[in-house]
This record gives structure tokens, sequence and C-alpha cells, in this order.
């Protein structure tokens, strides 16, 4: 085969391979729980943050 061939191939396969993961991970990141923060109160800081 052309050498130029065998190139065009790899990359339009390449290409291929890197829309595929995208989807994939954007399938994922969808389905995954959203976190949400928990504030938590340390008692040896208590003293201390008399200003906020």
């Amino acid at each position: 085969m052309d050498t130029h061939l065998m190139i065009g191939v790899a990359v339009m396969l390449g290409l291929i391979g890197i829309a595929a993961s995208r989807d994939l991970l954007r399938r994922l990141r969808d389905q995954q729980p959203q976190l949400v923060p928990i504030k938590v109160e340390r008692p040896d800081l208590q003293g201390q943050r008399r200003d906020r």
C-alpha cells in the first residue's frame, strides 16, 4: 500500500477514536450524581472564627 494512504487511514482512525471517547466521557459525566459540598465545623477552630 501507499505510505500516504496508510498515514491517512491512521489519522482517520485516530480522529474516530477521539470522537468516540469524547462522546463516551460526556455520557458518563451526565450519569454521575451531582456532589453537594457539606460544611463541617471543627471544634478546635470554633474559638478562632469569631470575626466571620
